[in-house]
């Protein structure tokens, strides 16, 4: 039977099943995604089923143990006492009403790496009871990948087609916006799927955003990315023309930003990380040959990012020199492992690819206040205190965590590299910022 021969009445009931904020919700994915989405359905007063296959994670969320930056374990153990369920075996999310996934994925080779999405969507087509179902989408994928891969690998596994909406998630971890306050985006090809899942995150965020598809949904949040993005890679760019100039990249964003209307200041860096930024700008790219058309321009800015770790090692060594020491036998402190401030992930980190980039023999310490020594190749020191800052070479600072006394910092070092343009005026420490006119004679 097909979604238009149902039954009114049976959608009906669905929607006043979530308005209500009554039924079961299985959440597939329990990382930064997965496990904030299930809390706030949990305390929306939804029964919350989580799988993932994570063994050690699901223990760690039974013991109210939180990996995820924004969720504190008291949040957590309250979710569990108001309960949340989670657990390694997908029997734990059968015939649920609602069904999230939010498993992640990435790029392999040339293409997108759907490994973890269509292993999710078997999982809810399996799972999954024979009455109405509703299944989102919230996993960033490529415009197009909801109704041609989600959708007919859960039906071809039901008697009744599921309603299949979109619903890109938009946690910004470390950020200054709640969840509840950030409105989400509703794609759906079908009114009934729209309306439902409108319904059921109405009861979690201050807005939802209803479209016509889930394409147009997947191609907002891939757009989102890409946006950011490019304007990222354009400044990246102009460091090495300000290096030439009489100029500084950073004095400049900031006049430029004093204009009120069409400029929006965006900051050059050690390269892009997390899952978003560097990966999303490459579905577009992968989509658009797909379909025999090209996307040029966001190539050629994704290659300016990629560049970045390789410039700032570059100038490290160039820095170093010019101060009549090696880069094999330097002092290095670094500061900072993560993708951004104030969070312990890793995941396409910059900072990792700047450290592969260093020479073995070069004595390097790593100080981040966030990261596990788990999650990192690299021996780490969780406290500044604890590293030599006055008997090092050069300090590297990569990240500009809050937790960082910059001032100190400036205090006891020599020399210090900043790629944040995060250091206070006025130190004693020789500073060079990464497109700063100081970088001019060294």
């Amino acid at each position: 039977m097909s979604e238009n021969n149902r039954p009114e009445r049976e959608s009906d009931q669905l929607v006043d099943r979530l308005r209500r904020g009554e039924g079961k919700v299985g959440v597939i994915g329990l990382g930064y995604v997965g496990l904030p989405l299930s809390l706030s359905f949990t305390e929306a007063g939804f029964h919350v089923r989580g799988f993932d296959i994570n063994k050690d994670r699901v223990k760690r969320l039974l013991n109210a143990d939180s990996y995820v930056d924004d969720i504190t374990d008291d949040r957590l153990e309250t979710g569990l006492n108001s309960g949340f369920t989670p657990s390694a075996g997908s029997e734990i999310v059968a015939d649920c009403d609602v069904y999230v996934i939010t498993v992640p994925t990435g790029m392999r080779g040339d293409g997108p790496d759907m490994t973890a999405i269509k292993s999710a969507a078997e999982t809810v087509g399996a799972q999954s009871g024979p009455g109405e179902t509703l299944v989102v989408v919230s996993s960033t994928v490529y415009p197009g990948a909801t109704a041609e891969l989600v959708a007919p690998i859960v039906n071809e596994r039901r008697d009744t087609p599921a309603y299949v909406a979109m619903v890109p998630e938009r946690i910004n971890p470390g950020g200054t916006y709640d969840f509840e306050d950030i409105p989400l985006v509703v794609g759906g090809d079908t009114e009934t799927a729209r309306r439902s899942a409108s319904i059921l995150f109405d009861r979690l965020v201050v807005e939802t955003h209803p479209v016509d598809s889930t394409d147009t949904a997947e191609l907002t949040k891939t757009l989102e990315n890409t946006y950011r993005m490019i304007n990222i890679a354009l400044v990246n760019e102009l460091v090495t023309l300000t290096e030439g100039l009489n100029a500084n990249i950073w004095d400049a964003i900031d006049a430029a930003a004093t204009k009120p209307f069409g400029f929006q200041a965006f900051r050059p860096g050690p390269g892009v990380g997390g899952h978003c930024i560097p990966v999303d700008p490459q579905f577009l790219s992968w989509r658009a040959n797909d379909i025999g058309t090209d996307v040029s321009f966001i190539d050629d800015a994704h290659e300016v990012n990629e560049r970045m770790p390789t410039l700032v090692a570059d100038r490290l060594q160039m820095f170093l020199r010019g101060r009549g020491i090696d880069i094999s036998e330097a002092s290095i402190v670094v500061l900072g492992l993560s993708y951004k401030p104030n969070i312990g992930d890793t995941r396409n980190s910059p900072a990792m690819r700047i450290l592969e980039k260093l020479p073995e023999t070069a004595a390097v310490t790593v100080v981040d206040p966030h990261v596990d020594q788990e999650s990192s190749p690299y021996s780490i020191t969780q406290w500044l205190a604890d590293a030599d800052l006055a008997g090092a070479d050069v300090v590297l600072l990569l990240v500009d965590h809050d937790d960082f006394d910059l001032d100190a910092v400036g205090e006891a070092a020599s020399f210090v590299f900043d790629t944040r343009n995060a250091m206070p005026e006025g130190v004693p420490a020789d500073v060079v910022t990464l497109g700063g006119a100081d970088n001019n004679d060294r």
